[in-house]
């Protein structure tokens, strides 16, 4: 059965080691071992360096990749979703799948994107930013239960640990929306539907 990897890089900055981290032979190895058959990859502006190292040796998963889409996210994040196909009761029109995975860089945008497709989210601060305030979005996230922090050299254990672990569900409540609205000083506007995805990538 099919199961996806999603991973963007967001738009505002290049994350090169996201990109390198994301088809590795040791991430391409811990998804195959879970389970994984593809792995759709946002690379921006660094589609040519994204040719230089994939690698030939994919673990037999399909590798995709594109470097924006005018539609936005949404369409490949919810290729993450568990889907059991039309026996199953499956109302999305989409080929039966397990439950997969989004990997994103740390902008709140893209987080909170992630969490509202109800799928396992792992969050790579990009640390060459200056003022990076994602490091610190991304530790008390996952210190609620929300995401699982990795880390370009750590791509493969966070990948397992966000498989297996139990998480939080995200809710609409007032009292999540304030704690997630106070930690990126309350720029998110909390009145984005699912579908808003297709148009953020930050």
């Amino acid at each position: 059965m099919r199961r996806e990897c999603f991973v963007t890089i967001g738009a505002t900055a290049k994350f090169e080691d996201l990109v390198a981290a994301a088809v590795s032979e040791q991430t391409l190895t811990k998804l195959k071992e879970l389970g994984y058959t593809h792995l759709t990859v946002q690379v921006g502006d660094l589609e040519d360096y994204f040719k230089r190292i994939r690698l030939q040796d994919t673990k037999g998963i399909i590798v995709n990749h594109f470097n924006f889409d005018k539609d936005g996210l949404a369409h490949y994040m919810k290729k993450c979703r568990a889907n059991p196909g039309p026996d199953g009761g499956s109302i999305n029109g989409l080929t039966p799948s397990e439950e997969g995975l989004i990997i994103c860089h740390a902008g709140s945008g893209t987080i909170l994107d992630g969490m509202r497709f109800g799928v396992p989210l792992v969050v790579v601060p990009n640390d060459s930013l200056l003022d990076n305030h994602q490091d610190e979005l991304a530790d008390e996230l996952e210190a609620q239960g929300y995401v699982t922090k990795g880390s370009p050299e750590n791509l493969a254990e966070a990948i397992d640990r966000a498989t297996m672990r139990s998480r939080r569900p995200w809710g609409h409540s007032s009292s999540k929306r304030g704690n997630f609205a106070a930690l990126v000083d309350g720029t998110t506007p909390w009145n984005l539907q699912e579908d808003d995805a297709k148009s953020r990538y930050d």
